[in-house]
């Protein structure tokens, strides 16, 4: 609760600069947290995923953990914050074992991270159903287990590109092109004259374009059709956007989640 009315306070007192800005046009904007010249709706969610990630905190950012049977309880998105403990990203075991009798196991982690493997004492694979929920994944395997499990979990690395290489679904994953990196930038400027700006990011991200105080429109690549549109379409994992006009100038780039 009192996070909710902390929250609350905060956007009224951005709303008050917004208002306050339109009033004056020589004042600076104080509330215009993301820079793109207006402060509005876009500003009050940075200041919130700030507070999220825990910016200018001291220390590492905690998440939830878990690998385990839940003693044959099922561990759903509705349960897993008070199954799993919250530890440092860097304490995140890169290996380990679960012993279980038949039993379901499951696993809770960032989806920062992934399980690259979950074998049985033959060292065969052990399929998995994986739910992705609030940025955390929930693994169970797809059957009842007796025996002991090995894992293994990697850190999760994500297609990202900004700049004017024309992208589709030939190339959206070329690694002479696009960056793969851990952490997607929340921001990015880019200056562009006579080309179209391109962008690939997970598709689960929240993309938009300023320039010149403005938001551009984009347009998202269809696969079936080899064009770029208004609808949301994805290939794969990823959206691969296209800015709807060249020559855009300097521009900043907003991703949230």
């Amino acid at each position: 609760m009192k996070t909710k009315n902390l929250l609350m306070l905060m956007a009224a007192m951005l709303l008050s600069c917004a208002s306050a800005f339109a009033q004056s046009g020589n004042t600076p904007a104080k509330g215009d947290v993301n820079e793109d010249g207006t402060v509005d709706v876009a500003d009050i969610v940075n200041v919130i995923k700030i507070m999220k990630d825990g910016g200018g905190a001291v220390g590492e950012k905690t998440y939830y953990w878990y690998a385990g049977t839940n003693n044959g309880n099922a561990v759903t998105a509705d349960n897993f914050t008070d199954v799993a403990s919250r530890i440092p990203e860097s304490e995140v075991p890169e290996t380990g074992s679960v012993t279980a009798n038949d039993q379901y196991v499951y696993f809770v982690m960032p989806e920062t991270k992934h399980l690259e493997s979950l074998t049985d004492g033959n060292g065969s694979a052990v399929e998995l159903i994986c739910t992705d929920v609030m940025g955390y994944h929930i693994y169970k395997t797809a059957s009842e287990i007796s025996g002991m499990l090995n894992y293994t979990i990697e850190q999760t690395l994500y297609y990202w590109y900004v700049g004017t290489t024309p992208i589709d679904d030939t190339n959206y994953n070329d690694t002479n092109i696009v960056s793969q990196v851990t952490t997607i930038p929340t921001e990015t400027t880019i200056t562009t004259n006579d080309e179209y700006l391109y962008i690939v990011v997970p598709k689960e991200k929240t993309v938009t374009v300023y320039g010149g105080g403005f938001e551009i429109n984009l347009e998202t690549y269809n696969s079936s059709t080899h064009t770029f549109t208004n609808a949301e379409t994805y290939v794969g994992d990823y959206a691969i956007y296209r800015s709807a006009q060249i020559g855009l100038g300097t521009s900043k780039i907003v991703v949230r989640d």
